[in-house]
């Protein structure tokens, strides 16, 4: 009809009760109305257009056909993003494990239909934060970009209780990868950075002299920073402390191979500057070296 009267309504033409017996099939009004739009033919409103991307897009993802319903939304006239994620969301591999393995679906998505992987990365995020699979929520957060996000949910969630359990290690990784993108990220230099910073402090003190210097003035400058971390729930205080303790013995061993018994006074100054707790062993350190240099100043 359309073709003998062009004046004949579009609507008439897309309405699948004159194609088909099937009312939910929207097959072949979809690709009636591509085939129109190629070729340049009446355009249907937005209303409309929209309404027959969501049928086919809702049909494809009923039989499992979900990475061809994305390529349809693509087709929609406002609001795809919004759709194509929550087609993602609902339907993508929950490998929140694997960041190598690549379903077909997503390889057709990625390469094919060129949809961002940063949808995927998101998706797998979200996937991890209701599984409360903290690491992995930082890791996908940060292939996908969002760094202050990934930032967020490892001081919030993760630092602290790495540091507390012992398990500092596992936070290497994770604060390397953001490292690289350290100034795309808010409070990084008080937060992130530090938490960086103090897990690179040597295991072992170098034996060389100027290497050792060097390593002091590391440790020494990484010690003063802890006191701009977060000091507010039980695990950030309990962290603190354990960074300011381990920190503060490392300095007392590097002084001492530096130094010996001199230089004291500049020692009791740089440890009083670290956070510790009030009933460890190094306060003792700390009390000792008072009373010498009181001791010192009374004898001159």
């Amino acid at each position: 009809m359309l073709y003998c009267n062009p004046a004949y309504p579009l609507t008439e033409v897309l309405n699948n009760k004159g194609i088909t017996s099937d009312m939910l099939d929207e097959r072949d009004v979809w690709f009636i109305w591509t085939t129109l739009t190629s070729l340049g033919l009446p355009r249907a409103t937005p209303h409309l257009a929209s309404k027959l991307v969501t049928s086919y897009a809702a049909q494809l993802d009923r039989i499992g056909q979900w990475e061809w319903a994305v390529f349809v939304a693509q087709h929609l006239p406002a609001g795809r993003s919004a759709t194509i994620r929550r087609l993602v969301n609902r339907n993508i591999v929950r490998n929140t494990t694997d960041r190598v393995t690549v379903c077909e679906e997503e390889r057709r998505c990625l390469q094919d239909f060129g949809v961002e992987g940063a949808l995927f990365h998101c998706t797998r995020a979200l996937h991890a934060k209701y599984a409360r699979n903290w690491s992995k929520v930082v890791t996908w957060y940060t292939a996908a970009g969002m760094f202050d996000a990934a930032h967020r949910v490892l001081m919030d969630k993760l630092a602290p209780q790495k540091i507390v359990s012992r398990e500092e290690g596992d936070l290497v990784p994770l604060l390397t990868a953001l490292n690289e993108h350290k100034y795309d990220i808010k409070h990084w230099e008080k937060e992130g950075g530090i938490y960086f910073s103090y897990l690179h402090l040597p295991s072992v003190l170098p034996q060389e002299e100027e290497e050792l210097e060097l390593v002091r003035q590391q440790i020494s400058t990484t010690g003063h920073q802890l006191n701009n971390l977060p000091y507010n729930s039980l695990p950030e205080i309990c962290a603190v402390n354990m960074m300011g303790l381990r920190t503060c013995t490392l300095l007392f061993e590097a002084w001492t191979a530096l130094f010996g018994d001199t230089e004291n006074r500049e020692l009791l100054l740089t440890m009083k500057t670290f956070p510790l707790p009030s009933d460890y062993w190094i306060n003792d350190i700390i009390t000792k070296l008072s009373s010498e240099i009181v001791a010192q100043e009374q004898m001159t």
